[in-house]
């Protein structure tokens, strides 16, 4: 069992576990470039800072555009102002939305849901800066958040996972959950206010409590953004084992019995029904949904997922 596998039996996770994560931070990217087969194909130019000077694409300007590219026959044609785009105009920051709320406080397998995230958020922490990009984040909790604007540096790296196990230790299995459906509404609104254009965003959550107002805040984000989801689920909550279990929140149990086919199978359909409204919901506006388990280590699952070829 590795050092980080120890820390994880406590439950919570420790800055020096996520500063370890360094090292298991290769062999994916969130920037593929110019692959078919790729995550975000066709959505990317380059992941090198600095403006080149072969022509991409026309689009429509956004505040922020340098003004001495906007084209101004398609502007004339249009009526809308437009601006010509670069193969290697800019970097591309990296945001990383960070649920450590209540519902995350969960897992039967070999990590909790708030675990897997809290790794995945070092993971991409550290592979950003490793390309030359900067990385920011919002953190949040069921009642909370904190914004760690993109920067470019361990520093400021380290201080963001601070931030994250600092939030992961307020976590307690004796306060019953809370509906996250507003802080996720508050979140996402910020990160719209926040965000310019041309981030990646990558939002990692089990996305309990998602409401209509939240997923109109992420699909807005994406007219000028690239967006990903990290979905992370837990085995039980796909579908409950076969043998008598009993679950609690510390304020109330329930036991499910082997016999009680008919709990077991709407539970399972009520799963499946709003995961996969989800992935069609997301699909739409091309925003890909990445399934993350708590029986897998999270670094191995990124790769696999994401890998660098």
């Amino acid at each position: 069992m590795s050092k980080s596998d120890q820390e994880n039996t406590s439950g919570y996770v420790s800055l020096n576990e996520l500063h370890g994560m360094q090292f298991e931070a290769s062999g994916f990217s969130f920037l593929p470039k110019y692959k078919v087969q790729s995550l975000l194909a066709g959505r990317h130019k380059s992941a090198m800072r600095g403006r080149g000077l072969d022509f991409k694409e026309v689009r429509q300007y956004v505040p922020g555009d340098d003004i001495r590219n906007i084209d101004w026959k398609v502007t004339a044609r249009t009526q809308k102002t437009h601006t010509k785009v670069f193969s290697e105009e800019r970097e591309r920051p990296v945001l990383l939305v960070v649920d450590q709320s209540s519902s995350m406080f969960f897992g039967t397998q070999e990590y909790l849901k708030s675990t897997v995230c809290a790794h995945l958020a070092a993971l991409g922490a550290w592979r950003t800066v490793d390309v030359g990009d900067r990385v920011g984040a919002f953190v949040f909790s069921d009642t909370q958040y904190q914004q760690i604007r993109p920067q470019r540096s361990t520093t400021a790296i380290l201080q963001m996972l601070k931030t994250v196990e600092q939030y992961n230790l307020q976590l307690n299995a004796h306060q019953p959950p809370k509906s996250k459906t507003q802080i996720l509404e508050s979140v996402m609104q910020k990160v719209r206010t926040t965000v310019n254009h041309d981030y990646l965003i990558v939002i990692m959550s089990d996305l309990r409590g998602i409401s209509d107002q939240t997923l109109h805040h992420i699909f807005n984000l994406k007219r000028h953004n690239d967006v990903i989801i990290f979905h992370i689920e837990d085995e039980w909550e796909r579908q409950l084992p076969l043998r008598s279990v009993s679950l609690s929140n510390s304020e109330y149990q329930v036991s499910i019995e082997s016999s009680m086919k008919k709990a077991r199978s709407k539970q399972q359909t009520a799963f499946e029904n709003e995961k996969e409204m989800l992935v069609n919901q997301f699909s739409e506006y091309g925003i890909p949904l990445l399934t993350f388990n708590t029986k897998e280590r999270p670094s191995i699952q990124v790769r696999d997922l994401l890998k660098d070829h």
